[in-house]
């Protein structure tokens, strides 16, 4: 009785519960799973990069080429027709490289669950550069007058890449979420300088050397060409990731001229004629140069596509500042004395004492003188390190040390007019000459100590000053046309001028800098640099006599008038940047 009374509650119960199942179903909501986060890879992103580069194509090769050569066929030597020139040819070996460091933007698209693929520019200073140089000698003998005739020859060339830029697709795959290894590859563009000078020593048999003149050139274009590589990502936080990688690029070749290299009789007794400075000879040297090499490189990014704040500091705990720390930066710099003067300095006037002429000793020197505006400006980039000491709670005091490739540079003309009349013909002389002025920082660096203020916990602004010290190049091109009342123009040369060095100075300025968190900060500075002034000289400018009926003595291609621009160049600016420091305590 008892089991069976069991029974019939359990059945009851039962049917009750399925009865009142289909009536619960249908007041339930189906569920739906929320919808997935955005993946973290795509959308904008953009960032600092800082890394080395060096050449691949390491060298150069010079070819003399013969200009003019009056000792061919003249009596007294009959040399074959430009053997001299050998000895201004010849392979140079520079093996650039150098520091490079800029900004970079882009933007990803996460195509599947482990595809990436987007797009990403970037540009950055660069002080890739390298040097080398040449010798050569060239010989004949007998001659005519049964001597020997050797040209011994030296030259050195140096080529650089002041900045470089890249626009470059990029896919790859998500070995883990948060580390992408890609391949990429697109166009490759810069800012190339080439820089060759010559030097000359030519003798005979004869206990006698003669006076030559040797000539620097300088050559700056900017170049496009492709590039190709690869490298890898790491999400380390929400919105922030870091990259390394290699690129090939390739900005393709360029040969240019440099300045004249050659010999002179300077008193007329070896030459037929006997004018003092006749042209015995001239040669041309062109030099042949590739731009491209490897870079490898490191990078910081910040992805625009949501992330999460950086948690604030407890209240009761103040952030410190003491301790050692390094970082990325790249910014943008002018030069503030953008002016620089040429004055030419007379070196020969055969005018001045020639019965035919007669005009004011080294009047068409203003001819190859004035100021030329040079503007210069350009991105730099690259890496910092320091050390804070927190010695209150306002109070911070350090030191930080810094280095950049820089693509400051500018380059402007100046005119002259020299005129003088009637001279002893009745004829009225004018010289009319032009200059081009280039002048860069190809890198720069600073090592300085910086004392500030907290205007709050996490907040520095601070003065700083010290030692500045950067690689400088400039060049000079001068050219002139001169003539007088008759209508005719004498051929002229020109003149090329300048180099490279490394030069010390100061710099002073401020800044601030954020604590974005317990690690990483964000500061913004800008300084004012002076690495101090230069003159240098630039072969001479003149004109020549080429029939021999315009100067007494009727040589053909005797120097009529020679001068020698020497340009003065102050290496000063102001660079404004930003920059992202790790902290290590």
């Amino acid at each position: 009785m008892h089991r069976l009374r069991l029974f019939n509650m359990l059945t009851i119960g039962v049917s009750a519960a399925f009865s009142v199942a289909p009536v619960l179903a249908a007041d339930l909501t189906p569920y739906k799973a929320p919808a997935p986060p955005p993946p973290a890879w795509s959308g904008f992103y953009a960032g600092l990069n800082v890394g080395y580069g060096w050449g691949t194509s390491s060298s150069a090769q010079t070819t003399g080429i013969p200009l003019v050569d009056n000792i061919a066929t003249d009596p007294f030597w009959g040399t074959p027709y430009g053997f001299t020139a050998g000895a201004n040819s010849g392979r140079a070996g520079l093996n650039p490289s150098g520091i490079i460091g800029g900004v970079q933007a882009g933007y990803n698209v996460q195509w599947a669950e482990s595809i990436i693929a987007g797009i990403e520019v970037d540009i950055q200073g660069a002080g890739i550069s390298g040097s080398g140089g040449t010798a050569g000698v060239a010989r004949f003998g007998p001659d005519a007058s049964g001597l020997t005739d050797t040209a011994a020859g030296g030259g050195g060339v140096s080529s650089g890449i002041d900045w470089l830029g890249t626009a470059r697709a990029r896919v790859g795959y998500l070995a883990t979420p948060g580390i992408l290894v890609y391949a990429t590859g697109g166009l490759a563009y810069g800012g190339v300088t080439t820089t060759q000078s010559s030097t000359l020593a030519f003798a005979d048999s004869q206990p006698f050397t003669y006076p030559t003149f040797g000539g620097t050139a300088h050559a700056a274009a900017t170049r496009v060409g492709w590039t190709v590589g690869g490298g890898g990502e790491w999400l380390f936080a929400p919105g922030w990731s870091v990259k390394t990688e290699a690129l090939y690029y390739n900005l393709g070749s360029a040969t240019f001229n440099g300045a004249a290299v050659g010999a002179t009789d300077p008193d007329g007794t070896n030459t037929s004629g006997g004018v003092p400075g006749a042209l015995l000879f001239a040669s041309l040297p062109s030099t042949r140069i590739t731009y491209d090499g490897v870079i490898v490189r490191a990078g910081v990014n910040y992805h625009f596509n949501g992330s999460a704040p950086a948690p604030a500091p407890a209240a009761d705990t103040a952030p410190s500042w003491t301790g050692l720390y390094g970082g990325l930066n790249a910014g943008y710099g002018w030069g503030t004395s953008g002016t620089a003067d040429t004055t030419a300095i007379p070196l020969i006037d055969n005018l001045a004492d020639d019965p035919f002429w007669l005009t004011p000793a080294g009047f068409t020197a203003a001819a190859s003188s004035g100021g030329a505006s040079l503007s210069p400006s350009g991105f730099v980039g690259g890496v910092q390190v320091g050390y804070n000491y927190q010695w209150s709670a306002n109070v911070v005091a350090g030191v930080e040390a810094d280095i950049q490739g820089a693509g400051i540079s500018g380059s402007g003309s100046y005119a002259g007019v020299a005129q003088y009349g009637p001279d002893a013909s009745g004829l009225v002389d004018t010289a009319t000459g032009a200059g081009t002025i280039t002048a860069s920082i190809d890198w720069l660096g600073t090592v300085r100590a910086r004392a500030g203020y907290l205007m709050t916990p996490g907040l520095l602004l601070y003065a700083t000053g010290g030692l500045a010290y950067g690689g400088v190049s400039a060049s000079a091109v001068h050219t002139l046309a001169f003539a007088d009342s008759v209508p005719y123009a004498f051929p002229t040369f020109g003149g090329v001028g300048g180099g490279s060095q490394t030069r010390m100075g100061w710099t002073a300025g401020g800044g601030g800098e954020w604590l974005l968190g317990a690690r990483w900060s964000l500061k913004a500075e800008a300084l004012y640099y002076n690495l101090g002034s230069e003159s240098f000289a630039a072969s001479p400018v003149g004109a020549i006599d080429p029939e021999g009926n315009s100067l007494a003595g009727a040589v053909l291609g005797a120097t009529m008038f020679a001068n020698v621009p020497v340009t003065r160049v102050t290496y000063d600016g102001v660079i404004v940047r930003a920059g992202v420091n790790y902290r290590f305590n």
